[in-house]
């Protein structure tokens, strides 16, 4: 039913808010850990590296949203801290509260595209 190239690319932008944060709470959950590198999710990039990859045909542009994939880094800066911890409370927080926002926005996108073919499907019923 969703077989458009938005609705591709906002289930992965939701597929991707997801992991980020189950990362994000595991950077908090090994706040304390000693040697623990703190993690990050990467998507926006390689979505906007996709878009703009030049002139993409419908075809192009719909191959290139299935294969798009989040990619988890490991953040390798060292920290103040002596036991070689990186995470950083407050920016994990702040980070898991931006990634909530982020995914119910695109939650509700997506609710809208649904209701939009919902619509066209009944016609206007």
């Amino acid at each position: 039913m969703l077989d458009s190239i938005s609705a591709e690319i906002l289930i992965k932008g939701l597929d991707a808010l997801w992991m980020r944060q189950r990362v994000i709470s595991n950077n908090i959950a090994n706040a304390t850990t000693p040697g623990y590198k703190s993690r990050t999710v990467e998507f926006e990039g390689i979505l906007k590296s996709v878009l703009d990859g030049g002139e993409l045909d419908k075809r192009a542009l719909k191959r290139a949203a299935e294969k798009l994939e989040p990619k988890l880094t490991v953040v390798d800066w060292t920290s103040d801290s002596e036991d070689g911890n990186n995470v950083v409370l407050d920016k994990e927080n702040i980070e898991l509260a931006r990634a909530q926002l982020q995914y119910n926005a695109l939650i509700t996108a997506l609710n809208a595209q649904i209701q939009r073919l919902k619509y066209a499907i009944t016609g206007g019923q």
